[in-house]
Protein backbone atom coordinates (compact mmCIF):
# COMPACT_ATOMS: atom_id res chain seq x y z
CA UNK A 1 0.00 0.00 0.00
CA UNK A 2 1.43 3.20 -1.11
CA UNK A 3 2.66 5.60 1.53
CA UNK A 4 0.85 8.70 2.52
CA UNK A 5 2.89 11.03 1.69
CA UNK A 6 2.12 10.80 -2.20
CA UNK A 7 -1.61 11.24 -1.29
CA UNK A 8 -0.75 14.52 0.35
CA UNK A 9 1.25 15.32 -2.95
CA UNK A 10 -2.23 14.55 -4.93
CA UNK A 11 -4.03 16.42 -2.17
CA UNK A 12 -2.02 19.43 -2.64
CA UNK A 13 -1.36 20.00 -6.38
CA UNK A 14 -5.45 19.06 -6.11
CA UNK A 15 -6.19 22.20 -4.25
CA UNK A 16 -3.91 24.57 -5.48
CA UNK A 17 -5.41 23.95 -9.27
CA UNK A 18 -9.20 23.86 -8.29
CA UNK A 19 -8.73 27.18 -6.32
CA UNK A 20 -7.58 28.56 -9.20
CA UNK A 21 -10.24 27.18 -11.46
CA UNK A 22 -12.47 28.78 -8.82
CA UNK A 23 -11.03 32.03 -8.47
CA UNK A 24 -11.13 32.45 -12.55
CA UNK A 25 -14.53 30.72 -12.70
CA UNK A 26 -14.04 28.95 -15.14
CA UNK A 27 -16.93 26.34 -15.28
CA UNK A 28 -15.00 22.54 -14.96
CA UNK A 29 -14.22 19.31 -12.78
CA UNK A 30 -11.00 18.35 -11.19
CA UNK A 31 -10.37 15.04 -11.28
CA UNK A 32 -6.67 13.36 -9.86
CA UNK A 33 -4.84 10.72 -8.90
CA UNK A 34 -1.65 8.72 -7.67
CA UNK A 35 -0.26 5.59 -10.10
CA UNK A 36 -1.01 2.82 -7.80
CA UNK A 37 2.05 0.72 -7.87
CA UNK A 38 0.51 -2.53 -9.62
CA UNK A 39 0.07 0.59 -12.31
CA UNK A 40 3.37 1.59 -12.13
CA UNK A 41 4.88 -2.15 -12.68
CA UNK A 42 2.72 -3.04 -15.46
CA UNK A 43 4.09 0.24 -17.46
CA UNK A 44 7.59 0.02 -17.06
CA UNK A 45 6.99 -3.94 -17.98
CA UNK A 46 4.88 -3.28 -21.18
CA UNK A 47 7.59 -0.78 -22.24
CA UNK A 48 10.09 -3.00 -22.10
CA UNK A 49 7.93 -5.18 -24.09
CA UNK A 50 7.37 -2.39 -26.47
CA UNK A 51 11.13 -1.88 -26.27
CA UNK A 52 12.32 -5.05 -27.93
CA UNK A 53 12.79 -6.34 -24.41
CA UNK A 54 15.19 -3.29 -23.41
CA UNK A 55 14.58 -1.21 -20.40
CA UNK A 56 12.26 2.21 -21.83
CA UNK A 57 13.02 3.52 -17.93
CA UNK A 58 16.12 3.78 -16.48
CA UNK A 59 17.36 5.57 -13.32
CA UNK A 60 20.14 7.71 -15.77
CA UNK A 61 17.31 8.32 -18.42
CA UNK A 62 13.80 8.34 -18.88
CA UNK A 63 11.72 8.49 -15.98
CA UNK A 64 7.95 7.98 -15.48
CA UNK A 65 6.52 11.29 -15.33
CA UNK A 66 2.91 10.66 -14.20
CA UNK A 67 3.13 9.59 -10.67
CA UNK A 68 0.93 12.12 -10.10
CA UNK A 69 -1.93 13.28 -12.47
CA UNK A 70 -4.30 15.21 -12.70
CA UNK A 71 -7.15 15.95 -15.51
CA UNK A 72 -9.25 19.09 -16.01
CA UNK A 73 -12.43 18.36 -17.58
CA UNK A 74 -13.73 21.40 -19.14
CA UNK A 75 -17.25 22.51 -19.71
CA UNK A 76 -16.80 24.07 -22.80
CA UNK A 77 -14.17 23.37 -25.53
CA UNK A 78 -12.63 26.52 -26.18
CA UNK A 79 -11.83 26.50 -22.47
CA UNK A 80 -9.36 23.82 -23.05
CA UNK A 81 -6.58 26.11 -25.01
CA UNK A 82 -7.45 28.93 -22.22
CA UNK A 83 -6.56 26.34 -18.95
CA UNK A 84 -3.44 25.10 -21.11
CA UNK A 85 -2.54 28.71 -21.41
CA UNK A 86 -2.93 29.48 -17.69
CA UNK A 87 -1.48 26.45 -16.15
CA UNK A 88 1.50 26.89 -18.49
CA UNK A 89 2.15 29.92 -16.75
CA UNK A 90 1.56 28.94 -13.10
CA UNK A 91 3.92 25.99 -13.46
CA UNK A 92 6.85 24.69 -15.37
CA UNK A 93 6.25 22.92 -18.08
CA UNK A 94 9.27 20.43 -19.09
CA UNK A 95 6.90 18.43 -21.65
CA UNK A 96 3.82 18.42 -23.75
CA UNK A 97 1.64 15.93 -25.91
CA UNK A 98 -0.64 17.46 -28.18
CA UNK A 99 -2.39 16.20 -31.14
CA UNK A 100 -2.07 17.91 -34.72
CA UNK A 101 -4.99 19.21 -36.06
CA UNK A 102 -5.19 18.62 -39.76
CA UNK A 103 -8.08 18.80 -42.31
CA UNK A 104 -7.42 15.19 -43.93
CA UNK A 105 -6.57 13.50 -40.88
CA UNK A 106 -9.04 12.89 -37.96
CA UNK A 107 -7.61 12.20 -34.38
CA UNK A 108 -9.12 12.77 -30.97
CA UNK A 109 -7.61 16.11 -29.25
CA UNK A 110 -4.77 15.25 -27.16
CA UNK A 111 -4.03 18.13 -24.42
CA UNK A 112 -1.47 16.85 -21.79
CA UNK A 113 1.45 18.74 -20.06
CA UNK A 114 4.20 17.43 -18.18
CA UNK A 115 5.38 20.23 -14.85
CA UNK A 116 7.84 19.98 -11.95
CA UNK A 117 6.60 19.35 -9.08
CA UNK A 118 6.54 22.71 -6.82
CA UNK A 119 9.18 22.30 -4.20
CA UNK A 120 7.20 21.27 -1.28
CA UNK A 121 6.00 18.12 -3.24
CA UNK A 122 9.30 17.51 -4.77
CA UNK A 123 11.14 17.47 -1.42
CA UNK A 124 7.96 14.81 0.03
CA UNK A 125 8.55 12.83 -3.18
CA UNK A 126 11.83 12.31 -2.59
CA UNK A 127 11.89 11.06 1.26
CA UNK A 128 9.38 8.65 0.41
CA UNK A 129 11.57 7.24 -2.40
CA UNK A 130 14.42 7.05 0.13
CA UNK A 131 12.26 5.62 2.44
CA UNK A 132 11.04 2.77 0.87
CA UNK A 133 13.70 1.13 -1.18
CA UNK A 134 11.77 -0.26 -4.15
CA UNK A 135 13.48 -0.43 -7.26
CA UNK A 136 10.39 0.96 -9.47
CA UNK A 137 10.50 3.99 -7.77
CA UNK A 138 14.32 4.75 -8.61
CA UNK A 139 12.43 5.37 -12.24
CA UNK A 140 10.21 8.04 -10.97
CA UNK A 141 10.30 11.51 -12.08
CA UNK A 142 9.59 14.60 -9.57
CA UNK A 143 6.81 15.58 -12.06
CA UNK A 144 3.42 15.52 -12.51
CA UNK A 145 0.64 15.79 -15.96
CA UNK A 146 -1.98 17.26 -16.11
CA UNK A 147 -4.61 16.59 -19.07
CA UNK A 148 -6.90 18.79 -20.45
CA UNK A 149 -10.63 17.03 -21.81
CA UNK A 150 -14.10 18.24 -21.99
CA UNK A 151 -16.56 16.67 -20.55
CA UNK A 152 -18.42 15.40 -23.58
CA UNK A 153 -15.02 13.79 -24.46
CA UNK A 154 -14.12 12.68 -21.08
CA UNK A 155 -15.61 9.13 -20.77
CA UNK A 156 -14.21 8.65 -24.58
CA UNK A 157 -10.81 9.31 -23.11
CA UNK A 158 -11.43 6.16 -20.26
CA UNK A 159 -12.21 3.83 -22.66
CA UNK A 160 -9.33 4.97 -25.30
CA UNK A 161 -6.55 4.60 -22.79
CA UNK A 162 -8.00 1.57 -20.76
CA UNK A 163 -8.93 -1.25 -23.73
CA UNK A 164 -7.08 0.59 -26.31
CA UNK A 165 -3.94 2.65 -24.88
CA UNK A 166 -3.26 0.19 -22.86
CA UNK A 167 -3.99 -2.90 -25.23
CA UNK A 168 -2.96 -1.76 -28.64
CA UNK A 169 -2.29 -5.85 -29.75
CA UNK A 170 -5.83 -6.12 -29.40
CA UNK A 171 -6.14 -3.11 -32.47
CA UNK A 172 -3.00 -4.41 -34.37
CA UNK A 173 -4.43 -4.18 -38.04
CA UNK A 174 -7.98 -3.55 -37.21
CA UNK A 175 -7.91 -0.31 -39.16
CA UNK A 176 -11.41 0.09 -39.66
CA UNK A 177 -12.44 -0.39 -36.24
CA UNK A 178 -10.00 2.32 -35.00
CA UNK A 179 -11.02 4.59 -37.82
CA UNK A 180 -14.82 3.83 -36.35
CA UNK A 181 -14.12 4.43 -32.47
CA UNK A 182 -12.28 7.36 -33.62
CA UNK A 183 -15.51 8.37 -35.15
CA UNK A 184 -17.22 8.14 -32.33
CA UNK A 185 -14.96 10.69 -30.64
CA UNK A 186 -15.62 13.10 -33.94
CA UNK A 187 -19.32 12.85 -33.22
CA UNK A 188 -18.39 14.07 -29.38
CA UNK A 189 -16.13 16.69 -31.23
CA UNK A 190 -19.13 17.83 -32.66
CA UNK A 191 -21.16 17.77 -29.72
CA UNK A 192 -18.95 19.97 -27.90
CA UNK A 193 -19.31 22.84 -30.71
CA UNK A 194 -22.56 22.73 -31.25
CA UNK A 195 -23.44 23.19 -27.10
CA UNK A 196 -21.13 26.87 -27.63
CA UNK A 197 -23.08 27.83 -30.64
CA UNK A 198 -26.12 27.21 -28.11
CA UNK A 199 -24.94 29.42 -25.76
CA UNK A 200 -24.06 31.89 -28.33
CA UNK A 201 -27.74 32.31 -29.34
CA UNK A 202 -29.25 31.88 -25.72
CA UNK A 203 -27.24 35.04 -25.90
CA UNK A 204 -27.86 36.50 -28.71
CA UNK A 205 -31.58 36.03 -28.30
CA UNK A 206 -31.53 37.47 -24.68
CA UNK A 207 -29.32 40.88 -25.79
CA UNK A 208 -32.18 41.17 -28.20
CA UNK A 209 -34.82 41.10 -25.59
CA UNK A 210 -33.10 43.02 -23.28
CA UNK A 211 -32.67 40.23 -20.36
CA UNK A 212 -29.27 41.33 -19.30
CA UNK A 213 -28.36 38.80 -16.32
CA UNK A 214 -29.48 35.59 -18.99
CA UNK A 215 -27.13 37.33 -21.68
CA UNK A 216 -24.68 37.26 -19.07
CA UNK A 217 -25.07 33.95 -17.79
CA UNK A 218 -25.50 32.43 -21.32
CA UNK A 219 -22.22 34.64 -23.33
CA UNK A 220 -19.72 34.24 -20.43
CA UNK A 221 -20.72 30.56 -19.14
CA UNK A 222 -18.39 31.36 -15.85
CA UNK A 223 -19.68 30.35 -12.22
CA UNK A 224 -21.45 32.90 -10.96
CA UNK A 225 -22.09 33.62 -6.99
CA UNK A 226 -25.28 35.26 -6.55
CA UNK A 227 -28.46 35.21 -8.90
CA UNK A 228 -29.19 38.26 -11.27
CA UNK A 229 -28.01 41.53 -11.72
CA UNK A 230 -28.66 44.39 -8.92
CA UNK A 231 -31.75 46.62 -9.94
CA UNK A 232 -29.30 49.58 -10.31
CA UNK A 233 -27.10 47.71 -12.77
CA UNK A 234 -30.03 46.45 -14.45
CA UNK A 235 -31.84 49.45 -14.93
CA UNK A 236 -28.27 51.26 -16.10
CA UNK A 237 -28.22 48.41 -19.19
CA UNK A 238 -31.83 49.54 -19.86
CA UNK A 239 -31.04 53.29 -20.10
CA UNK A 240 -27.20 52.28 -21.83
CA UNK A 241 -27.87 50.22 -25.33
CA UNK A 242 -24.71 51.11 -26.37
CA UNK A 243 -22.67 49.48 -22.63
CA UNK A 244 -25.22 46.43 -22.99
CA UNK A 245 -24.07 46.09 -26.95
CA UNK A 246 -20.15 46.38 -25.31
CA UNK A 247 -21.09 43.41 -22.60
CA UNK A 248 -22.68 41.53 -25.39
CA UNK A 249 -19.62 42.09 -28.06
CA UNK A 250 -16.96 41.76 -25.36
CA UNK A 251 -14.28 39.11 -25.86
CA UNK A 252 -14.84 36.12 -23.39
CA UNK A 253 -11.35 34.84 -23.45
CA UNK A 254 -10.21 38.62 -22.95
CA UNK A 255 -11.63 38.50 -19.70
CA UNK A 256 -10.93 35.05 -18.29
CA UNK A 257 -7.19 35.83 -19.52
CA UNK A 258 -7.33 39.11 -17.62
CA UNK A 259 -8.68 37.20 -14.02
CA UNK A 260 -6.52 34.63 -14.55
CA UNK A 261 -3.14 36.68 -14.82
CA UNK A 262 -3.74 39.56 -13.16
CA UNK A 263 -4.51 37.77 -10.37
CA UNK A 264 -7.48 39.35 -9.03
CA UNK A 265 -9.64 37.21 -6.40
CA UNK A 266 -13.07 39.38 -5.84
CA UNK A 267 -16.64 37.14 -5.65
CA UNK A 268 -17.48 36.89 -9.36
CA UNK A 269 -21.09 38.13 -9.27
CA UNK A 270 -22.43 39.49 -12.87
CA UNK A 271 -22.56 42.48 -11.20
CA UNK A 272 -18.96 42.48 -10.64
CA UNK A 273 -18.64 41.27 -13.84
CA UNK A 274 -19.66 44.37 -15.18
CA UNK A 275 -17.18 46.49 -13.36
CA UNK A 276 -14.67 44.22 -14.39
CA UNK A 277 -15.08 44.48 -18.15
CA UNK A 278 -15.71 48.35 -17.75
CA UNK A 279 -13.06 49.48 -15.57
CA UNK A 280 -10.54 47.22 -17.87
CA UNK A 281 -11.77 48.75 -20.71
CA UNK A 282 -13.03 52.61 -20.04
CA UNK A 283 -9.45 54.16 -20.63
CA UNK A 284 -9.37 52.51 -24.32
CA UNK A 285 -12.67 52.89 -25.36
CA UNK A 286 -14.27 56.48 -23.94
CA UNK A 287 -17.63 55.77 -25.61
CA UNK A 288 -18.50 53.39 -22.57
CA UNK A 289 -17.83 56.10 -19.89
CA UNK A 290 -20.46 56.21 -17.69
CA UNK A 291 -20.04 58.03 -14.50
CA UNK A 292 -23.89 56.49 -12.95
CA UNK A 293 -21.92 52.78 -12.80
CA UNK A 294 -19.18 54.08 -11.41
CA UNK A 295 -20.95 55.87 -8.48
CA UNK A 296 -22.15 52.18 -7.64
CA UNK A 297 -19.09 50.25 -7.80
CA UNK A 298 -18.48 49.79 -4.42
CA UNK A 299 -14.79 51.01 -3.23
CA UNK A 300 -13.06 47.84 -2.60
CA UNK A 301 -14.06 46.41 -5.80
CA UNK A 302 -12.66 49.50 -7.54
CA UNK A 303 -9.44 49.44 -5.59
CA UNK A 304 -9.11 45.52 -6.39
CA UNK A 305 -9.57 45.75 -9.87
CA UNK A 306 -7.56 48.88 -10.15
CA UNK A 307 -4.61 46.89 -8.98
CA UNK A 308 -5.02 43.84 -10.94
CA UNK A 309 -4.71 46.26 -13.59
CA UNK A 310 -1.62 47.77 -12.43
CA UNK A 311 -0.34 43.94 -12.29
CA UNK A 312 -1.56 43.20 -15.75
CA UNK A 313 0.25 45.95 -17.26
CA UNK A 314 3.58 44.94 -15.85
CA UNK A 315 3.26 41.35 -18.11
CA UNK A 316 2.36 43.00 -21.36
CA UNK A 317 -1.58 43.22 -20.73
CA UNK A 318 -3.90 46.01 -21.67
CA UNK A 319 -2.11 48.38 -23.56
Amino acid sequence: MQNTSLNLIVKSLHQSIEEELQRVGIQCRVFSRVKADDSLREKVERKIRENNGKPYYTKEGKKIQDIVGVRIVTYFYEDVDLLWDIFAKMFQVIDTATAEITESNFQPLRKNMVCKMPEKEKQILQEYVKSIHDEVYDVIDSTFEIQFRTILSEGWHEVDHILRYKCKDDWHDLLQESRMFNGIYATLETSDKALEALFDDLAHNHYKSGKWSAMLRSKYKMHFSHGDLSPELNTLLDENHDFAKFLYQYNRHDLLEFIALSKLNIMLSLDNLIYIVYFTNKDKNTNIYNAKLEETVPLNIQNDITNSIARFKTIGGIK
